[in-house]
């Protein structure tokens, strides 16, 4: 067998956090699914394949140039011949498990003629060397409905697409548990919804982020209330985050040319030493370099602690300023805060600003 090329972890790493599980309303092919979830299994288990199958779904002959496979691990196969409109093509994937234990997360780029950017597929899946119990599994339980993680992150999105994540759950009670999510943020959504889950089963559910219908930018957090059978969990929470950010994939080379572009005067400032408790008050002018209005979408930090005045628009050739102010009553010792400015400027999409300084009693 010829064996797949593959290319370097990091590249991958972007290549998903780029691409994830998105839908293009201009791409010629339609996928059953972009993510294949072995779920568990044993290390003795040898070999495991898997397929995805697509459609063409434009009005022109397209070809399957190659399939480059992040892992020597994972080899593909695919229909070499032209699919014609409506015919449908597959690419076929065996997973070697010769790695150890170990989860496992791989990527199978695929480059498709006619496609603006290749099309990400991935695997994944836990290898184990021994069996575990279904708690052991999923260790974070609501109630029990439990997940592997008490958190799911997206990743960044692009403004205007919309994002789904398949997440395996267990109900690791005794009895059967009907499921309702409710109170859910703005823009995400989860199916099915209620979920009925037997005794000591695993089941599926899609967690899916429409950028199209939530004002947030930048870091956002998708809260929802849990019940489980009737009651609410009031314990614990089921944490979502997703970092969106103006979509530029689209733009021409003159939107590209003509587009804002910040420039700072300093992004950084040093506070000196000062006492635990007093207020850090300092500012950024950021002038607007480009030929178009620099919208500035949010101004984060991961700090409860600092909050920011900015103006939410910075014409061209003027200059806004950033006001930052945080709050030392909790820290103590040297510190660093980093803050963010999230923009729409296609070449410098987040600033960031550091202060630093040392904080005593």
């Amino acid at each position: 067998m010829k064996r797949a090329t593959y290319i370097k972890p990091f590249l991958i790493t972007v290549l998903l956090a780029l691409y994830s599980i998105s839908y293009s309303q201009q791409s010629n092919v339609k996928f059953n699914k972009t993510v294949h979830d072995f779920g568990d299994i044993m290390l003795n288990s040898g070999h495991h394949s898997c397929n995805f199958s697509f459609k063409n779904i434009s009005n022109q002959p397209v070809v399957i140039q190659t399939v480059i496979s992040s892992c020597g691990c994972a080899q593909p196969k695919w229909t070499k011949q032209p699919i014609m409109p409506n015919e449908s093509g597959n690419i076929s994937v065996t997973f070697l498990n010769d790695q150890g234990p170990y989860p496992f997360d791989k990527s199978l780029t695929v480059y498709i003629t006619g496609e603006p950017k290749p099309i990400i597929l991935r695997l994944k899946g836990v290898v184990h060397k021994k069996l575990k119990s279904l708690s052991e599994l999923f260790p974070e339980n609501y109630n029990g409905l439990s997940f592997r993680k008490s958190y799911i992150d997206f990743g960044s999105i692009a403004k205007d697409n919309v994002n789904s994540l398949v997440i395996e759950v267990a109900n690791t009670s005794n009895k059967k548990i009907e499921v309702t999510f409710t109170n859910l943020k703005e823009g995400l959504s989860i199916k099915p919804n209620p979920i009925v889950i037997e005794a000591n089963k695993r089941d599926n559910l899609v967690f899916t982020i429409d950028t199209y219908k939530t004002k947030e930018w930048g870091k956002s957090t998708f809260s929802n209330d849990i019940t489980v059978n009737g009651k609410k969990v009031n314990d614990k929470e089921l944490k979502i985050y997703a970092s969106i950010r103006d979509n530029f994939s689209n733009l021409t080379k003159e939107e590209k040319n003509s587009a804002p572009l910040p420039m700072a005067g300093s992004s950084s400032y040093n506070f000196g030493e000062i006492k635990q408790g007093d207020l850090v008050k300092t500012s950024f002018r950021v002038r607007n370099l480009g030929r178009r209005d620099l919208l500035i979408r949010k101004v984060e930090s991961e700090l409860s602690n600092i909050n920011a005045k900015y103006p939410n628009i910075i014409a061209p050739r003027e200059t806004g300023v950033i006001e930052i102010t945080v709050n030392t009553s909790e820290k103590i010792g040297e510190q660093t805060f980093l803050v963010s400015v999230i923009s729409n400027s296609p070449s410098r999409p987040v600033m960031n600003f550091v202060l630093t300084g040392h904080i005593v009693q």
